[in-house]
């Protein structure tokens, strides 16, 4: 049994192979051993056999208020969901026929810009980020061309989840160019379309491998993979001018190790807190002093006014797991309200945690669990509402888990492992089966429309969002392929929605 899983997405640079049970690639032709195999749906589940979804109710959602701009527009009904999701049509060419796409160049202003979802190519010789149009139910439509980065991708997958960012406040694209160690900035225009790149230069040589990026006002923070002699390491950027003349400039003193100096412990992601005020990173390989023989560990760095930041603390994880007691290998997470859910692909799972003045610790929930089982590969998270969507490599699919007010985890539905939509491919020949599950995933702005990236097949989930419960409904028939050749690249990283 052949599995593409997240676990070609947990880079090993390490002298040692770094294997995480029940996320690892399988060449045998056996069949999956228990607790192997992804949960299969009951068929009367909406998100399987229907060929678009219904228009939900327009109610209010049950948010607290806790997700903020990230909900906005939740409650309005999810309409419209039941095109067929792969139009022919591409947009962004030269309707004005003044010989250049139409939009303006330059930062877009946010209300006039168009809704959009964007991923990356990550090619080496030539790093490109990929556009589709939004339409008001969901649907997806491949922009005319790509957008060079500037820059050069790894070819290869990062093991990351951020590798495309979107800053709201300022309508920019974010993208890292790991095959050169830069990142790029990319205006968004008004009609979707992405403006000349500006290439951001590493501060220092150390710097190795970017994979995650993070955005906060006009500081920026990048992860570094690093390797088995360079440590792994994060280095924060100021970013100044608007249009064309956007510069960034490395901060002074703002490059600093995880909790190894000596070699990459493999970090998946960072991102500031929804103050600014911290940045979270994950480490997939070590413990919280740096052994790389741990379950991994989340760190946390304070920011000042300036946008430097300085260590504060690497905290293990939980002992409240399925794996030896101990809860493994902290994969991707997302905020809701002042919980970090963070999934933990070595326990085939979703932890819960506070990070209260940069301290991380296990939420003690009057309601709901502090981890909860997924299906296995649980690597991405992304947040709508009170709602929490894990991309499960293995599954293939999504599971998804309401957050209470306490911190606690509950499922959404009755599936067991709380899988609510299948989405990548799972094909079976006489060699045995193969998995092509999900490489990301991200909410659009207006909270409606979950999008999972399944860049091995390649395809794109596209899933509205009950405003009412957070369940998902399948928008079209399948996954969203793209008629048009190169539209969609396989092995594309990264997966913004906006």
């Amino acid at each position: 049994m052949k599995i593409i899983t997240c676990a070609a997405l947990i880079t090993s640079v390490l002298p040692c192979a770094y294997a995480i049970s029940g996320c690892t690639t399988d060449n045998t032709n056996n069949n999956t051993t228990s607790g192997d195999s992804g949960t299969e749906l009951d068929s009367s589940q909406a998100v399987l056999d229907s060929a678009g979804a219904d228009a939900l109710a327009d109610s209010t959602s049950p948010s607290d208020g806790r997700s903020e701009g990230a909900t906005d527009g939740m409650a309005e009904a999810t309409a419209d969901a039941a095109a067929d999701g792969e139009p022919d049509g591409m947009v962004g060419a030269d309707a004005s026929g003044d010989g250049e796409a139409d939009g303006d160049s330059g930062d877009g202003a946010l209300a006039a810009a168009a809704n959009a979802v964007y991923t990356m190519s990550n090619v080496q010789g030539g790093n490109t980020v990929l556009g589709f149009l939004r339409g008001a139910g969901g649907t997806l439509t491949p922009m005319a061309s790509p957008f060079s980065t500037g820059g050069h991708g790894s070819g290869a997958a990062l093991g990351a989840q951020g590798a495309l960012a979107y800053d709201r406040p300022t309508n920019r694209v974010y993208a890292v160019n790991a095959g050169d160690g830069s990142f790029s900035i990319l205006p968004v225009n008004a009609d979707g379309t992405l403006g000349a790149a500006i290439v951001v230069s590493p501060g220092s040589t150390s710097l190795v491998g970017p994979k995650s990026i993070a955005v906060f006002g006009d500081t920026v923070y990048v992860l570094y993979e690093g390797n088995g002699t360079t440590a792994s390491m994060i280095a924060g950027y100021s970013v100044s001018g608007a249009g064309v003349a956007i510069s960034g400039t490395p901060i002074t003193g703002s490059t600093l190790t995880l909790s190894s100096a000596a070699q990459s412990v493999d970090p998946a992601q960072i991102a500031f807190t929804p103050d600014g005020q911290w940045l979270v990173v994950t480490e997939k390989q070590s413990g919280a002093g740096g052994s790389l023989s741990g379950a991994g560990s989340i760190d946390t760095f304070g920011v000042n006014s300036a946008g430097l930041a300085s260590k504060h603390g690497f905290y293990p994880m939980a002992s409240a797991g399925v794996d030896a007691g101990v809860q493994m290998t902290p994969y991707g997470f997302a905020f809701v309200g002042s919980t970090l859910v963070v999934s933990e692909a070595g326990s085939t799972g979703v932890g819960s945690y506070t990070y209260a003045a940069g301290v991380i610790a296990p939420t003690s929930p009057s309601s709901g669990s502090q981890f909860l089982p997924s299906d296995p590969a649980p690597c991405w998270v992304a947040s709508a509402a009170d709602w929490a969507y894990v991309a499960n490599a293995r599954g293939p699919d999504v599971s998804g888990y309401t957050v209470t007010l306490s911190g606690g985890l509950v499922n959404i539905g009755a599936q067991p492992n709380a899988v609510l939509a299948l989405t990548g491919q799972t094909l079976t020949s006489d060699a045995g089966t193969t998995i092509l599950g999900p490489t990301d995933e991200s909410v659009s702005a207006d909270g409606k429309f979950l999008y999972v990236l399944d860049s091995a097949v390649p395809a794109i989930g596209i899933f509205a969002i009950s405003a009412v419960d957070g369940t998902l409904t399948r928008v079209g028939s399948s996954d969203f392929t793209p008629s048009v050749a190169g539209a969609l690249p396989a092995g594309a990283v990264g997966i913004v929605a906006r």
